[in-house]
């Protein structure tokens, strides 16, 4: 697979069952206050960081997860379609006992007015590499008290809704009311687009020349300046600490992603060369 291949011929290797939809990314500016998560044990990740919602207020949040602790852990990986009603599926339901995640991103919006994560991450595979998947964050117990990083957003939101293109309940970009002093966005990108470069049209738009970015999603395919190329053209993906735009360009688009045989690859997205499968949700947070 080369770059073209990736970027150009993406809609030969997969397509979703609806038409295509436009915009093909969703963007809308957010004020990002960074604070602290204080994460209580015994519960649900997802009752976890609900509480914290409740406690800090906002319309949506992002949360790094680097280092929390989770037991009776529930994840899926990505597989094939069952039947033509989705391009791709989820895998049946790993568990893990115990794992400290080394990676984690988990987007937190609304699902029918309550709070909802999406969370990818990354974990040690017991002997030699490390294992990659979508927590189950209702079945995922967090094992001791943790402090995570992380911003609560006003001024937008990701809220849950069927989407008619890929026939999966999706994260989708809302504008709750115009806030001043805005110094980030929220973006969801649809599929085949390519994800650095809707990044970059996406920082033109909101006037942002340097900026940080959090988030997660899926990839076609995905070509590294720094290594080998991930082949399949179902994944789960998650950016990795790094990721920057300087002077409205991708400076850096390190990312680790997981394929349907549990493979991860991991290294420096290439322009051109990761169009996004089902969906991509971020986080941009201007820098000065």
């Amino acid at each position: 697979m080369d770059a073209k291949f990736a970027a150009s011929r993406s809609r030969e290797v997969l397509r979703h069952p609806g038409r295509e939809l436009s915009p093909r990314y969703s963007l809308a500016g957010c004020r990002a206050k960074p604070v602290r998560f204080d994460l209580q044990p015994g519960q649900s990740l997802l009752d976890a960081i609900t509480a914290e919602m409740e406690r800090l207020g906002g319309d949506a949040a992002v949360l790094q997860l680097d280092g929390i602790a989770l037991e009776d852990m529930h994840y899926v990986i990505p597989a094939g379609a069952r039947d033509d009603s989705h391009a791709a599926w989820y895998s049946e339901t790993y568990t893990c006992e115990a794992a400290q995640l080394q990676h984690a991103t988990a987007m937190v919006g609304r699902k029918d007015g309550q709070w909802f994560v999406h969370c990818h991450a990354v974990w040690p595979a017991g002997g030699q590499g490390v294992l990659m998947g979508h927590l189950l964050n209702d079945q995922c117990r967090v094992t001791a008290p943790f402090a995570a990083r992380g911003h609560v957003l006003t001024g937008a939101l990701l809220e849950v809704a069927l989407d008619p293109e890929t026939n999966f309940p999706l994260f989708h970009v809302r504008r709750p009311a115009e806030v001043a002093g805005a110094n980030g966005a929220l973006l969801t990108i649809r599929p085949h687009e390519d994800l650095r470069g809707t990044i970059e049209r996406a920082c033109a738009e909101l006037g942002i020349g340097d900026a940080r970015l959090i988030g997660l999603g899926s990839l076609i395919g995905a070509e590294f300046r720094d290594a080998g190329p991930m082949l399949s053209p179902i994944s789960e993906v998650l950016l990795l600490d790094g990721a920057r735009v300087r002077a409205g360009r991708c400076a850096a688009l390190p990312l680790i992603c997981v394929d349907p045989q549990q493979a991860t690859f991991q290294g420096d997205l290439n322009a051109g060369a990761g169009p996004v499968c089902v969906t991509f949700e971020m986080l941009i947070l201007a820098e000065s």
